[in-house]
């Protein structure tokens, strides 16, 4: 049984101008599911949803090699009245001690990115399904499959996902913009690598559970509102601003001509 957690992005904040000095507040917006806990021997994971609640993807007893999870379903959707660009990850942090070696051996089993209009009524675009059993799959399928093969466990581990700036806009971090009241919807799920040895079981020294969550920031399109973005956050390096805003705004037209 899938589990869903809606992101609902509201453009808040207060535009402010320094007395003669031109000083920008550009409006941003974040929002970050709660941990996700995953441990070698127990997998218990929980999602919180914008106006959902809280609920729990189920509960995987002593995980091993081979084991995955179920279905997540993230709708990332624009509840305010501007156009905004979002730019998303997966955080990982130990839940005790101070290793995430685990994320070596947690995987992306499949992924998919699919284009939804207001209320999800419709598509926009292509659906997009990035991967497939642990490797690249789709249109783009040649990058995430040279993902998988640069993997010690040959798969796409959290670890090696993180370290990619597959979107050019920070490692681990994809990006897109919505017009009010459009949405992505981002399905997958995770396992545990097949290949894992004993060197990630629950009871060897520095293997510790993990908590995963997965964080939403938003801003304006505009380059400065990106610029702005990228100093405040460690995890984002837009390498051109004005060449994302490009981009961003070929994704508004096609939600225009939806």
């Amino acid at each position: 049984m899938s589990k869903k957690a809606m992101f609902s992005l509201l453009l808040i904040g207060l535009l402010a101008f320094g007395a003669g000095l031109g000083t920008y507040a550009w409006f941003t917006s974040q929002a970050t599911s709660s941990n996700n806990t995953f441990a070698a021997g127990t997998l218990e994971v929980g999602l919180k949803g914008e106006g959902e609640g809280v609920f729990n993807l189920g509960t995987i007893d002593n995980m091993q090699p081979g084991d995955k999870t179920d279905e997540v379903v993230m709708y990332i959707t624009n509840n305010g009245s501007l156009n905004l660009a979002w730019l998303g990850h997966f955080e990982v942090e130990p839940a005790e001690g101070d290793s995430t070696k685990l994320a070596e051996a947690i995987y992306i089993d499949s992924a998919k990115m699919e284009f939804l209009g207001p209320e999800g009524s419709g598509t926009w675009g292509d659906a997009d399904e990035f991967i497939t059993n642990g490797t690249g799959s789709g249109a783009y399928g040649s990058y995430y499959i040279g993902l998988a093969n640069g993997d010690a466990l040959k798969v796409i581990s959290l670890k090696t996902w993180m370290e990619a700036n597959a979107m050019g806009v920070g490692p681990g971090v994809m990006t897109g913009a919505l017009k009010p009241g459009y949405m992505y919807k981002f399905t997958f799920k995770l396992g545990f690598a097949p290949l894992a040895g004993n060197e990630y079981q629950g009871d060897t020294e520095g293997i510790n559970p993990i908590n995963i969550r997965y964080v939403v920031d938003a801003t304006q399109v505009d380059a400065g509102a990106l610029s702005a973005l990228d100093d405040g956050k460690d995890y984002i390096s837009i390498g051109s601003p004005s060449a994302m805003v490009t981009w961003y705004e070929e994704q508004l037209e096609k939600q225009e001509l939806y």
